[in-house]
């Protein structure tokens, strides 16, 4: 049980330093995962706490509270990509628009 609680911790925290390293995060999403990989290492050092979490929400059991929180998580930081995918696109459109219209009128 040691183990796999060190091997979840281990690749939990290699995650969160690839991710929070190699992103330029705002401060709402770096909260988020601050949050979220908060909450999960506490789960795993302490997996009876979840279980009476889970009781006082009504939810069956622990483990399913914390597939809820990372579910929940993974689609909070989906639409957060997918907005910033968008902001992106556009950005980048406006910008070819307007070098279309320089090289346009120099022609």
């Amino acid at each position: 049980m040691i183990f796999i609680k060190f091997l979840l911790i281990a690749i939990l925290t290699l995650a969160f330093i690839i991710f929070s390293f190699s992103s330029k995060l705002k401060i709402f999403q770096k909260l988020v995962v601050i949050t979220g990989y908060g909450v999960v290492f506490f789960f795993i050092l302490y997996p009876s706490y979840a279980d009476h979490i889970a009781y006082l929400v009504s939810i069956k059991s622990g483990t399913d509270l914390i597939v809820y929180i990372v579910l929940a998580l993974m689609v909070l930081m989906t639409m957060i990509l997918y907005v910033g995918q968008n902001n992106s696109s556009r950005m980048i459109t406006k910008i070819i628009r307007e070098s279309a219209k320089k090289n346009a009128k120099k022609c």
